[in-house]
């Protein structure tokens, strides 16, 4: 009996511990139904804010309709000022010698053809003298052949002795040409050429002349200083035209096209000074040293500005128009370091929603990604609506 009595007692017991056990887990099951509250489960997906009446006519909250424009980008980028080219020259010495005279310095305007130094040298008396010789020698046989051509046609002399005369003569002229092309190859002009020939006396002296016109920048020899063949002697640099080198990344570059506007501007903020030129060439290859595609823009300074060795900030107004989704830059509000707008999805109603900005401008902002063609967005109150919505999510929470 007493056996009996004991199994009973443990089967109740077994009973009423697994009719506990259910009660706990269903009392578990309802408190996970409950959810969190919206602080702690985070934002949703969708935010709305709801106006009132009230709220719709007190804040009388203007829209705008989500377009897809074409737009010319603004592309800016930094860049260096160099000596254009052909608007600057390197003046070197042709021929060895000894600088007699120095007509020119630093800080000087000249003309093309001025010239900047005398150069004594005695290997320029010898190709002069070898040029007078043979200009002597041709007019001499210019005038034997002209004799002969008069006798054979008087059957005084024979053909064979005119052919003959001719040979030499051609020779005699040969001569003189390849004088004549060495002291070219110096820089001799015509003019001195001639002067030569007129004069009683070989004038030992060259003439080095500017090849352009502009400012000497920099003379690298003194008076009486020996110089050699091909030695520097001055560097003139024409300022009305100089060459500013933008640096783009390849992205930008691909946007760029030769004569697209371009603004030329100081790296200071603030500064008025500014030139507009157009973009002369690109280019193909990158910069090895910047990494960056190199836009050449020949630029005419204006009051002197900008000038070789400055650094300029440069604007590029794009020819190659895209289409983009455009919104007004009143819609734009942000949320930490997120972008947003309110798009209106009924009279009252409006959503937050993140968007990808693609460029900030002064009057409208392209979109990447977040809106669509056709919807409309916000474009007053919006720090209104953007408190509302901190507002409902307090109020949830």
């Amino acid at each position: 009996m007493k056996r009996n009595f004991a199994f009973i007692l443990l089967v109740v017991l077994f009973i009423g511990n697994a009719c506990s056990m259910r009660k706990s887990n269903e009392v578990v099951d309802s408190l996970v139904q409950v959810g969190l509250p919206p602080s702690l489960s985070g934002p949703s997906d969708v935010s709305l804010v709801k106006l009132t009446s009230q709220q719709q006519q007190d804040l009388q909250i203007q829209t705008s309709l989500v377009k897809s424009n074409v737009v010319r980008r603004r592309l800016a980028a930094p860049g260096v000022v160099y000596p254009a080219p052909d608007h600057s020259s390197i003046i070197s010495a042709p021929i060895a010698g000894q600088i007699q005279e120095i007509f020119k310095h630093e800080g000087t305007w000249v003309k093309k053809g001025e010239v900047l130094f005398h150069v004594q040298s005695l290997e320029f008396g010898t190709l002069v003298s070898d040029y007078l010789q043979a200009h002597a020698e041709e007019e001499y046989q210019r005038s034997r052949l002209a004799r002969l051509k008069q006798l054979v046609e008087e059957t005084i002399s024979s053909v064979s002795e005119l052919e003959q005369a001719t040979s030499v003569y051609r020779r005699a002229s040969a001569s003189v040409r390849a004088a004549y092309s060495r002291l070219k190859a110096l820089g001799v002009l015509d003019r001195e050429i001639d002067a030569l020939i007129q004069s009683e006396n070989i004038d030992p002296i060259l003439r080095v002349h500017s090849p352009i016109s502009g400012t000497i920048e920099k003379n690298f020899m003194e008076k009486g200083q020996s110089v050699n063949a091909l030695e520097n002697l001055s560097r003139v640099l024409d300022t009305r035209t100089v060459l500013v080198r933008g640096y783009f990344s390849p992205d930008e570059a691909r946007l760029i096209q030769t004569g697209d506007t371009v603004n030329v501007m100081r790296r200071e903020d603030g500064s008025d000074l500014r030139v507009t030129a157009t973009v002369s060439s690109i280019n193909p290859g990158l910069d090895e040293n910047s990494r960056s595609v190199v836009v050449n823009i020949l630029v005419s300074p204006n009051s002197d500005w900008p000038f070789p060795g400055e650094n300029v900030r440069l604007e590029v107004l794009s020819s190659s128009s895209e289409e983009n989704i455009a919104i007004p830059v009143e819609s734009l509000s942000y949320d930490g370091n997120q972008a947003v707008v309110f798009v209106q999805k009924e009279p009252g109603v409006f959503e937050k929603r993140v968007i990808e900005l693609l460029e900030i401008g002064a009057r409208q902002v392209l979109v990447a990604s977040g809106l669509q063609e056709g919807e409309r967005v916000a474009s007053s109150r919006v720090f209104s609506l953007k408190a509302l919505s901190r507002y409902d999510i307090i109020s949830e929470e």
